[in-house]
């Protein structure tokens, strides 16, 4: 067992012994060799030049392209601008990039999503600057994310999208005037063990700041069991961000967790010390609609939520400010926890509906209407 440790530890420091740094500048040309003194043009080009556990290096300048990123490399930019007018996405992950990294760019223009992540694990999103990806959704004949499915309208247009990603790390970005701001689902498997923190979510005017929303219908068996390794939206946390002015032209939310439908599931989920304020919905909202679905035993704690619910909330015919919302048209909501949340600003304070009773003072109100307000407990 020693031996093969050691050899599994050479293996390892062999590999990234191996790594090399490829470079991308404006004055490059793609047949080059991409070295510092010979770098290449486009990244999509060095990226497709790059090997597992590569760095590649981006010079500051504006690059009209899509970058796809298919294996474990580290792309990483210095006042670089991906301009994705025209293009489906800005940068987006496949399934055999676990492990990769974006780091430092502008992403701005694309049609459906600035950063898409699809089906991956171990990804590191940090430090870039997210914002106007939503021009397919102003489209005469919307198509792909953003088509309307009969009367459902399209979704498209979020800044930074993890589809079916694990273990991976979403972290210091900014992400302003997009249609969404941070959305995580799985349509693909299950999301799970990420980490959103300290990112500012701001004035995406059409849809949430960031978004849970539990769409696989296969997270919950016949037998009505949880089925962790289908689907479902479990074990995040999302931590220290700033959720302000998402959803004002739409109907968003600060921070959103929802279910979509029968089989989907969003549990276990930690939403904790994030300022939200003067979004469309409540600052903190938890909606499940339909039965068969699962949106438990999720923890709202220590935010700092102010002047949200400006559009009151339409599914629950709720007409004036809330701070947090939780609510079940389809059943009781069981271990979910709402503490330590400063709120004020608003009318409403808690507003929830089939959720146990929450004492008045675990959390803390000021300039508050109603503290809290419970229905159906």
């Amino acid at each position: 067992m020693v031996a093969a440790a050691v050899l599994a530890a050479s293996g390892a420091t062999a590999a990234a012994a191996g790594a090399k740094t490829l470079y991308v500048a404006k004055t490059g040309s793609d047949t080059n060799a991409c070295t510092k003194k010979a770098p290449c043009e486009t990244i999509s080009h060095t990226v497709a030049q790059a090997h597992k556990g590569d760095s590649v290096k981006v010079a500051a300048g504006t690059y009209a392209e899509m970058v796809t990123i298919t294996n474990d490399i580290s792309l990483v930019g210095s006042g670089a601008t991906i301009d994705a007018t025209g293009q489906d996405n800005g940068v987006q992950f496949t399934a055999g990039a676990a492990g990769a990294a974006v780091r430092g760019f502008d992403v701005e223009n694309a049609n459906f999503e600035g950063i898409l992540a699809q089906h991956t694990s171990r990804l590191d999103i940090s430090g870039n600057n997210v914002h106007h990806n939503d021009l397919g959704m102003f489209a005469p004949s919307p198509t792909g994310e953003c088509a309307p499915s009969g009367a459902i309208p399209g979704d498209c247009g979020e800044g930074i999208h993890l589809m079916s990603v694990t273990n991976s790390h979403v972290t210091g970005n900014t992400v302003t005037d997009n249609s969404g701001g941070i959305l995580l689902t799985d349509e693909l498997g299950p999301t799970a063990r990420n980490s959103v923190s300290v990112n500012r979510v701001l004035a995406n005017l059409y849809d949430c700041g960031i978004t849970i929303a539990g769409h696989n219908p296969k997270a919950i068996t016949a037998t009505g069991k949880l089925a962790p390794s289908t689907g479902g939206i479990y074990g995040n946390t999302i931590t220290k961000n700033v959720s302000n002015g998402n959803g004002v032209k739409g109907e968003g939310a600060g921070i959103l967790l929802a279910v979509a439908g029968p089989g989907a599931a969003v549990y276990d989920n930690l939403v904790q010390g994030n300022t939200a304020n003067d979004n469309n919905l409540a600052g903190v909202t938890l909606h499940m609609h339909a039965p068969g679905s699962y949106l438990n035993a999720n923890k709202i704690i220590g935010n700092r939520l102010s002047h949200d619910g400006l559009g009151g909330d339409p599914d629950f015919k709720v007409t004036q400010t809330i701070g947090i919302l939780v609510a079940s048209a389809a059943g009781k909501l069981r271990g979910t926890v709402i503490s330590a949340n400063t709120i004020g600003d608003v009318h409403s304070g808690i507003w929830t509906q089939n959720v146990p009773k929450i004492k008045r003072k675990s959390n803390k109100f000021h300039h508050v209407d109603v503290p809290i307000a419970q229905t159906n407990i």
